[in-house]
């Protein structure tokens, strides 16, 4: 049976769409999955946590694809779910996308309206970064003069192809 951290990973990707191997590359100087799971585990508690990840887990053993993982999750039919998971699953692919939590709802000590960056890495790192092809203000890894150069391709960024799909140029 697969652990924890590898089902949120797992889980993580059918809610992003994002590959597992890019959001867990086998070489991971930062280390992002861990330090997330660790945060949320007591924000969302442990029974919420561990039934997303379960869901995840049973969908995942019966070859389901990620979209209709995603949609399980996510969705009451036509509708938005409204349940304590689907809600913790929004606040988690916030949290990748953009390197922020945004409560879900009030648990313990943490208030519904409360939101933080997890850390600079995470901030640094968040998807959102990737998939706009830019970097944080104050914050870039390139050499000086990079944005007179036609950027890589979102495919090279983000592991998922853009070819057909409207608006995306790779």
């Amino acid at each position: 049976m697969s652990s924890d951290l590898q089902n949120f990973i797992g889980l993580s990707s059918a809610l992003t769409g994002i590959p597992a191997d890019r959001l867990a590359p086998a070489i991971d100087q930062v280390g992002l999955p861990p330090i997330f799971l660790e945060f949320i585990t007591p924000r969302i508690t442990p029974d919420v946590l561990n039934a997303l990840l379960t869901q995840y887990a049973t969908m995942a053993a019966d070859l389901e694809p990620p979209d209709r993982i995603a949609q399980a999750v996510l969705m009451d039919g036509a509708q938005p779910a409204t349940t304590q998971t689907a809600r913790a699953a929004r606040s988690i692919m916030k949290l990748w996308l953009l390197g922020v939590w945004y409560q879900p709802y009030a648990t313990g000590s943490y208030k519904s309206t409360d939101s933080m960056v997890v850390s600079d890495q995470a901030y640094i790192n968040s998807w959102a970064w990737k998939i706009a092809q830019a970097h944080p203000m104050g914050y870039s890894e390139m050499f000086f003069g990079y944005w007179n150069a036609t950027p890589p391709s979102l495919e090279d960024y983000t592991g998922v192809p853009a070819s057909g799909q409207q608006g995306a140029l790779s």
